[in-house]
């Protein structure tokens, strides 16, 4: 497909049939489409008190009481707690009513909690709920009035929105923004047209074109909040429409930093556009939401869920090896390669399809953990793309243990063996997971002598309204910056950056780094005994430490620009990190930010420590035992498949070996 530097994205008729395709599954299927099995997390990712129940089902392990506390003994706006009593009653409570006016409707989390001693089945507005036995479910429903409740001959009404005069807010923005619009109540208004969006917080939003755009709201309080990625500041507003009357928000926003005048050039390297959902979304809905944040480059992966199904891989199969532009807009298609053993990995720059798209999902052609993933990062490799590996990092310490429970989830496990092997340009230090984790494991791999760039990718579900977690926040909430220097905008000006190491990660402040007057990923050659000088800046709220780390820890620390000199005597790595805690800027995370570091040889020798080398030794021991054990091989060749893994282990075993 060519690409059009103009707004028109021309889609190729596979990819028009696809979407046809998804929309029938949509209609069809519900909010789990495109999966045989849904999970059961991602249905309740729609509960808009998901974050409170989760943090009382960590300390309980009790769901349905955990759902019973985030509701509370006063039940919130836009929730209905219908209760199933041991008898089969039912009865509900509702909040404070929310508005609605005519030709729009509200969302309301109807949440059933049973004291039944047997499972049911509750229809919520003619959709059937599953009810364990003194368990709890929910269905979210667009209401427009009172919704209906039945369980067998039992019934009760929902009454959780009341009619609203209707006024009209326009919303103008010169470059494209996010825009969060609630009520009095907090109930949640979007513009017609694109995709109504929750974050991690709960917070709602939606992305507009450059431009104005009007819509429909309650008369009465608004609240508005403007925002344009990390790189602009944030801007809220209180207006007060009077029934009939139109209102006008202007949001022309002032920037915090300008890495572009350097040369810097955000991408968020980890999305995908359609993977099940509420919504089926077209190219142009992520170039929308792109625009909005300010995001130069977006990475759209095809990638299967837990199924069979490849989502948007007629998209890839129809662009690979071009650039899709609109405007300042950048997208490619890539892939997100994924077994829930191994890790996943995702390639950008593709010039095809690899042959290898998922292993390890049982009752698919592919149901084994096999082959190992370095044959996968092999044909990324070979198709021209740089390979990541996505989301290292479940939890956050220091203990190797916590790469291998669960044991089937989405851990970089075979990373360790295929950064050795040479197989790997990059890890997420930046993603949906832990970042304290993964910069644990960044840094023992650096150690090793290893040179990883850092890049950062959101795993940011576009066609999910809310969650799982951070899933539905805005893409480019954690983004990678390349520096290409002069070259113009292109996915391979971002790949030959991601190779040489220029690169620097963050959720929202601006990070830089000098070792000498070299940055990021530049390789320095020393003799013993000489001394190196290094600064390193941080720009944006949030930040409570600017540190420089080295391959024994923290060198040196302080807040807003640092100066450190230190004498080398063996190789060593020099990275600059930022840390802080919340900020308005970050969107459900702690702030973090961390360069690729600069390299300093001696005497033409990289950094090796022993004490990391034999941390990643044991991890590769880990990895093996893991796969003894839980790993799925055919019976009939599992000692052939499973001998393959341990061949790409002990090629690695014999390279951390050396180091230590």
């Amino acid at each position: 497909m060519c690409c059009h530097d103009d707004d028109a994205l021309d889609l190729p008729p596979a990819v028009i049939e696809m979407l046809a395709r998804y929309r029938r599954m949509r209609a069809e299927q519900g909010v789990g489409w495109g999966e045989e099995a849904f999970p059961d997390m991602f249905r309740w990712a729609r509960f808009s008190r998901l974050g409170p129940a989760f943090a009382e089902f960590s300390a309980s392990g009790d769901w349905a009481g955990a759902v019973r506390a985030a509701v509370g003994d006063e039940v919130p706006p836009g929730l209905a707690l219908v209760t199933v009593g041991a008898d089969g009653a039912l009865t509900a409570r509702t909040g404070p009513r929310r508005p609605v006016v005519r030709g729009a409707t509200v969302q309301v989390d109807v949440v059933v909690d049973s004291a039944a001693d047997c499972d049911l089945v509750v229809i919520v507005d003619g959709v059937e709920v599953p009810v364990p036995a003194g368990g709890a479910g929910l269905r979210t429903v667009d209401a427009t009035g009172p919704v209906l409740v039945t369980c067998g001959t039992a019934r009760c009404t929902v009454d959780a929105v009341v009619p609203t005069a209707a006024a009209t807010l326009r919303l103008v923005s010169p470059h494209g923004a996010r825009w969060s619009v609630t009520d009095a109540t907090d109930g949640a208004w979007f513009a017609e047209g694109v995709p109504a969006k929750w974050d991690s917080d709960d917070r709602p939003f939606f992305h507009t074109d450059p431009g104005a755009v009007e819509m429909r709201v309650p008369a009465g309080p608004l609240h508005v909040v403007a925002a344009r990625g990390i790189e602009f500041a944030r801007q809220e507003f209180d207006v007060e429409p009077a029934a009939g009357d139109a209102v006008t928000v202007e949001y022309d926003p002032v920037r915090r930093f300008d890495p572009a005048a350097d040369g810097w050039y955000g991408a968020d390297l980890h999305v995908h556009l359609n993977y099940s959902g509420d919504h089926v979304l077209e190219p142009a809905d992520a170039v929308r939401m792109q625009r909005g944040e300010g995001l130069a480059l977006m990475h759209l992966t095809a990638g299967n869920l837990g199924g069979a199904l490849v989502y948007d891989l007629e998209l890839l199969e129809a662009t690979a090896g071009a650039d899709l532009q609109a405007g300042d807009a950048l997208v490619r298609s890539g892939l997100e390669f994924r077994n829930p053993l191994l890790g996943h990995v995702h390639g950008l720059g593709l010039t095809g399809v690899p042959e290898l798209r998922y292993t390890g999902e049982e009752g698919t052609d592919h149901p084994w953990d096999w082959p190992p993933n370095s044959a996968a990062c092999g044909q990324m490799r070979d198709l021209g793309a740089v390979t990541t590996y996505a989301h290292p990092v479940f939890a956050p310490g220091d203990d190797p243990d916590d790469l291998f429970r669960p044991f089937r989830m989405v851990e970089a496990r075979e990373l360790v063996a295929d950064a050795a092997l040479g197989l790997v340009d990059a890890v997420e230090l930046v993603s949906c997971f832990d970042d304290r984790g993964a910069l644990v494991l960044y840094h023992h791999l650096l150690s090793c002598g290893l040179r990883l760039a850092a890049t950062a990718g959101t795993d940011t579900f576009l066609s999910f309204a809310r969650g799982p977690a951070p899933a539905s926040n805005p893409p480019g909430w954690g983004r990678m910056y390349a520096q290409l220097w002069d070259a113009p905008l292109s996915t391979a000006a971002f790949t030959d950056a991601v190779r040489a190491g220029r690169t620097v990660v963050t959720n929202g402040p601006w990070l830089t780094l000098d070792v000498d007057g070299h940055g990021p990923g530049a390789v320095l050659d020393r003799r013993p005994g000489e001394r190196v000088a290094v600064r390193a800046r941080v720009e944006g709220s949030g930040v409570e430490q600017l540190v420089l780390y080295g391959p024994d820890g923290v060198l040196a620390s302080g807040t807003g620009e640092l100066e450190h000199e230190l004498t080398v005597d063996d190789g060593l790595w020099l990275a600059a990190a930022a840390h802080g805690g919340s900020d308005p800027h970050t969107v459900g995370a702690p702030v973090f930010a961390h360069t690729t570091p600069v390299y300093v040889d001696v005497d033409g020798r990289r950094v090796a420590r022993a004490a990391s080398a034999r941390w990643c030794l044991g991890l590769l021991d880990g990895l093996q035992g893991l796969a003894a054990e839980q790993g799925r091989f055919d019976p009939g060749e599992k000692e052939r498949q499973f001998g393959d893994l341990v061949a790409v282990l002990d090629r690695a075993r014999s390279f951390y070996q050396e180091v230590s």
